[in-house]
C-alpha cells in the first residue's frame, strides 16, 4: 500500500512544475529576512499580512515534507 503524503503547498521552480527544496528554502528565508528588516514599512503599505501568508505557505510545505524523524521528501 502506497503512503498518502499531502505535499500540497510550497512553490514551484521556474514554471517547470517541480518543487526544488533548496531554491524554495532560500526564497522563504529571504522573504522572512525582509519581513524582519522592513516589517514597519510593509505594515504601513498593507503588505505585511501578504508576506506572512507567503512565508507560511512555504514553511507549512517543509513541515509536511518532514513527517517523521529521518524522513524528508524532497528533490
Amino acid at each position: 500500500m502506497a503512503l498518502q503524503i499531502d505535499l500540497v503547498g510550497g512553490y514551484y521552480d521556474a514554471g517547470d512544475n517541480v518543487k526544488f527544496g533548496l531554491p524554495m528554502a532560500f526564497t522563504v528565508t529571504m522573504l522572512s529576512w525582509s519581513v524582519m528588516e522592513y516589517r514597519r514599512q510593509m505594515a504601513a503599505h498593507g503588505e505585511l499580512r501578504h508576506a506572512m501568508e507567503a512565508i507560511k505557505w512555504g514553511t507549512d510545505y517543509f513541515i509536511k515534507a518532514h513527517p517523521q524523524p529521518y524522513v524528508l521528501y524532497g528533490e
